[in-house]
């Protein structure tokens, strides 16, 4: 060791932190949520709001320094499956607005799969990729 045998700074904090969560995506999204709610209570001042700031700083920092790290993953993979979902969504929609000239979107009926259609006038039969399953579709 350097330092007459004492410990960097450095070497005690990667030690500290050793097994320990640190900073993942829902940390991420904790902080800036944190720093998003005391903008608004600059504005608003309320009393309320600095609790829930304080609340969120406070389980963001225990997540930080949680040593349950199989927890800790299932959170965050809990907080990912969500952005994804939301994420799914919104580039749905985009499709939507930008086809809404050339194609149609309709939900197959028994896997609830929302399918692409072109936008033909009439009726017409529409089979799903993913269950196979054949039903009717009627476009105007």
């Amino acid at each position: 060791m350097r330092n007459g045998g004492r410990r960097s700074f450095r070497q005690w904090l990667t030690d500290f932190m050793w097994e320990r969560n640190g900073y993942d995506g829902l940390g991420r999204a904790l902080w800036i949520l944190a720093l998003i709610l005391v903008i608004i209570n600059i504005f608003v001042g309320s009393v309320i709001i600095s609790l829930i700031e304080s609340a969120v700083v406070i389980y963001a920092l225990f997540r930080f320094f949680s040593k349950n790290l199989e927890k800790r993953r299932e959170e965050n993979a809990a907080y990912y499956r969500l952005i994804n979902r939301a994420k799914r969504r919104l580039e749905l929609q985009r499709s939507k607005i930008r086809d809404r000239k050339t194609h149609v979107y309709k939900r197959c009926p028994r896997c609830k799969n929302t399918l692409r259609l072109p936008r033909l006038k009439g009726k017409h039969v529409a089979s799903c990729p993913c269950c196979h399953n054949k039903f009717d579709v009627k476009v105007r």
